[in-house]
């Protein structure tokens, strides 16, 4: 999964751009197609999570709603809503780094992993949790600092 870490460092980068500790992006053959983090603040949206914001510019661009073949990389677990958002758009693997019962100590969360949202769905995706998860809980130290 080497191959896989400048994806996650992208992400990183999509957070600091934001600000906060939520970045996100898209990748389809090796390629990052979209890339966005949190706007949830800014546009008083509680809906504009870094995946959602990430998903929205894909659908915008590509003009389709399946993306079989995609894999989302994201800072932390997405939360349920963004978790079942990657199912219905097709997303085919998560990628993430800091998972919820690491982050729930400085936000507010539903405290459901992925997996059994995903477990409770006829979608299949392939959840790959824990990558560059110390550098992804460093932002939630930056973003309280």
């Amino acid at each position: 999964m080497k191959e896989a870490l400048p994806f996650m460092h992208a992400a990183i980068e999509q957070a600091r751009k934001g600000a906060t500790p939520f970045g996100c992006v898209i990748v389809k053959n090796d390629t990052i197609v979209a890339g966005a983090y949190s706007t949830v603040h800014q546009e008083h949206d509680v809906t504009a999570h870094a995946e959602i914001n990430a998903i929205r510019k894909l659908h915008s661009m590509k003009k389709r709603s399946d993306f079989s073949g995609y894999t989302l990389y994201t800072t932390t677990e997405p939360c349920p809503m963004c978790t079942s958002a990657c199912l219905y758009a097709g997303i085919t693997t998560i990628v993430y780094g800091a998972s919820i019962t690491q982050f729930k100590r400085y936000a507010p969360v539903i405290d459901i992993a992925s997996h059994e949202i995903v477990a409770k769905s006829n979608h299949k995706v392939l959840i790959i949790p824990g990558m560059l998860a110390p550098e992804c809980l460093d932002l939630f130290e930056e973003y309280q600092a």
